[in-house]
């Protein structure tokens, strides 16, 4: 595997108005009122229903999910590693949710003066409309763009070090890389792992031998992970492979209403797959780690 050749880094920016803003007049009063402090706390209030931004939100969650469903772990600076393999899929679920945010976007604007009006009730004496950005203003509040750039190597690093100590510095960078890598096809043993742990759990009985609820969301997150996984194995973990395959033969194969209680429900179906999910839950506790730091990009309110 050539890391330079065969994969690159992205990274994903997502600014949006929060529509909230500190009052300190009210802040002010509450504390005079109640003859606490003023830093005893603050009056944060909503410019606009919360329902105004209910589809943008839902737009910008989808956008992350996607982002780090389709990209592997990388640095603590935002960076994900992308294989090449996947960057078409990758690109296409973005640039469709980048689209959709534009489209919401467009949709909240058309419809923020109604909402102002609603807020001017909801917010009463609290209600200032200077304190509400213009039209205008909007179209740069809310955004969502993916940046890509070329992994960089221990070399690349080399040509600008002006050291006598450049074979240390190398090999630590080099060692980085390779825990970076590690963590990375750990990732992908854990997304599955806790995949198929989740529908072990789910087949269960309760006290009083009754089938637990059973989604159609636990079938359909494995098929998706075991379409995933393979573009993203950029290392050819063989391993990984292989409980990929069984798990999508094994569970991914059935249809959720064998599953469960229905006209179509299997006893024998589900009492399989439960094995099948048991036995592979025990073989990932051999190999997935512990799951790498990746923290939700945070909504990144524009000025």
């Amino acid at each position: 595997m050539n890391l330079t050749h065969d994969a690159m880094l992205v990274s994903l920016r997502i600014a949006a108005w929060s529509g909230r803003l500190y009052d300190r007049q009210a802040s002010t009063h509450v504390a005079v009122h109640h003859e606490a402090s003023t830093a005893a706390g603050r009056y944060n209030k909503c410019l606009l229903p919360r329902t105004a931004f209910a589809a943008i939100n839902s737009t910008m969650s989808a956008a992350r999910t996607a982002h780090y469903a389709q990209s592997l772990p990388w640095d603590d600076q935002g960076s994900r590693l992308l294989p090449v393999a996947n960057y078409e899929r990758y690109t296409e679920l973005m640039d469709g949710l980048r689209e959709r945010m534009i489209r919401e976007r467009a949709r909240f604007i058309e419809d923020y003066e109604d909402n102002i009006d609603k807020a001017r009730l909801d917010l009463g004496k609290l209600f200032r409309i200077a304190e509400y950005p213009s039209k205008e203003d909007l179209h740069g509040k809310f955004g969502m763009r993916y940046r890509i750039i070329p992994v960089p190597d221990a070399d690349h690093f080399m040509a600008k070090l002006a050291s006598d100590d450049t074979d240390r510095v190398k090999r630590d960078i080099e060692s980085q890389i390779e825990e970076r890598l590690h963590d990375a096809v750990g990732d992908l043993y854990r997304r599955l792992g806790e995949a198929v742990e989740r529908v072990s759990e789910r087949l269960r009985e309760d006290d009083e031998g009754k089938p637990l609820v059973f989604r159609d969301s636990m079938i359909g997150n494995i098929r998706e992970l075991v379409d995933i996984v393979p573009r993203l194995n950029i290392f050819g973990d063989e391993t990984l492979a292989q409980l990929c395959g069984q798990v999508k033969d094994r569970i991914a194969s059935v249809e959720p209403d064998a599953l469960r209680p229905s006209k179509n429900f299997d006893p024998v179906a589900r009492a399989s797959v439960k094995r099948e999910a048991d036995a592979l839950k025990e073989r990932f506790a051999g190999y997935f780690a512990p799951a790498a730091g990746t923290p939700a990009e945070p909504v990144r309110e524009a000025a």
